[in-house]
C-alpha cells in the first residue's frame, strides 16, 4: 500500500470489526478493496471481537505479515457485539480521523480519497457518508442502490423517522464521536444511537450523492431485524428520544407503530418493506 494524492490529506484511520461468522473470503475481498484505493489509509484496525476459526485467522496473520506498518489488530478476547467492537476500536484507532468498513463489504476505489477530500474542504462537517450499493454474491453485479438525504438540514430531519446514514460508507472526525462518549455497547441500531447522540450535540453531518461502498444484502441480512429483542430494544430506543426530546409524541407515536411492528412480520415481507423503501432509510 502507498499513498497517493495531489490534495494534503490527514492521516487517517479504517475500523473494521471481525467476528467468527465472518467469512474468510469476504473479509479477505474486503481489506483489498481497502488496500486497493487511489488514496489508502494510514492504519487499518481491524477489531477481532472474540476468537475465529482458523480459516479467518489466516486471513488476518497474512495481511498483518504483508502490512505489519498499516495494518493492526485488536483483539477482544470474548465476543461482545458490534457496539463493544466499535467503542473499543476508536478508542485504539491512532488517527483523528476514522472511515467505518464492515468485513463483507466492498468499497469503491475511490472511496477514501472522495470523503478525505471533502472534509479537508469542508472543516464544519464532522460526518460524512454517501449512497451504497447492494449485492447478492457478485460485488460487479448490484441489484440495488440504497440512497440518503445529503444535506445536514435533511438529515436531522430524516434522523428522527430512521437512520439517516448508511453506516459502512461514514469517515467522521474522531473528536466528534468521542465527544459524545463514543459507541455505546448497545445491542442492535449501535450507529444510528450515535447518529442521534451527535445531532443532539450540535455535529454536522452530510452525504455525498455517489455509491462508496458494495454490500451484501442477502436474505439473512433482513433475518437479522428481526424478533422481540430486535423489537424491544427499537422501543426503548425511541422511549429514550422522546425523553431527551429529540422527538416529540406523534414522531414517537409513528415510529413505534411502523418500526416496531415490522418485526415481528415474516421475513419476505419484512424484506418487501426495506426494498420499497430503501431509497428513504439507511437503516
Amino acid at each position: 500500500m502507498s499513498r497517493s494524492s495531489n490534495v494534503d490529506i490527514s492521516p487517517f484511520s479504517v475500523l473494521l470489526p471481525v467476528y467468527a461468522g465472518d467469512d474468510p473470503d469476504h473479509f479477505d475481498t474486503a481489506i483489498t478493496s481497502i488496500a486497493e484505493q487511489t488514496l489508502v489509509p494510514d492504519e487499518i484496525l481491524v477489531v477481532r471481537d472474540g476468537p475465529v476459526p482458523e480459516p479467518l485467522e489466516t486471513v488476518i496473520r497474512t495481511w498483518k505479515d504483508d502490512y505489519e506498518k498499516t495494518f493492526r489488530v485488536h483483539e477482544i478476547e470474548t465476543n461482545q457485539g458490534l457496539g463493544n467492537a466499535l467503542r473499543e476500536g476508536m478508542q485504539e484507532c491512532s488517527h483523528e480521523y476514522v472511515a467505518r468498513m464492515d468485513a463483507d463489504d466492498v468499497s469503491v476505489p475511490d472511496r477514501f480519497e472522495s470523503q478525505m477530500k471533502f472534509l479537508h474542504n469542508n472543516p464544519d462537517i464532522d460526518v460524512v457518508g454517501g449512497y451504497l450499493a447492494e449485492f447478492d454474491t457478485d460485488p460487479d453485479e448490484t441489484h440495488a442502490k440504497r440512497t440518503v438525504p445529503c444535506r445536514h438540514d435533511e438529515i436531522e430531519k430524516r434522523a428522527k423517522f430512521r437512520s439517516p446514514m448508511n453506516h459502512a460508507t461514514v469517515l467522521f472526525r474522531r473528536e466528534s464521536v468521542m465527544e459524545v462518549g463514543n459507541y455505546r455497547a448497545v445491542s442492535r441500531m449501535e450507529d444510528y444511537d450515535l447518529w442521534v447522540r451527535m445531532l443532539m450535540n450540535g455535529a454536522r453531518f452530510w452525504n455525498v450523492p455517489e455509491v462508496l461502498l458494495k454490500m451484501r444484502a442477502g436474505d439473512e441480512l433482513y433475518d437479522r431485524r428481526k424478533g422481540y429483542e430486535y423489537a424491544r430494544r427499537e422501543f426503548e430506543q425511541q422511549c429514550g428520544w422522546y425523553r431527551r426530546g429529540f422527538i416529540g409524541a406523534s414522531e414517537f407515536t409513528f415510529n413505534v407503530l411502523t418500526r416496531v411492528g415490522i418485526r415481528f412480520a415474516p421475513n419476505s415481507v419484512r424484506k418487501y418493506v426495506y426494498t420499497r423503501f430503501r431509497n428513504q432509510t439507511g437503516n
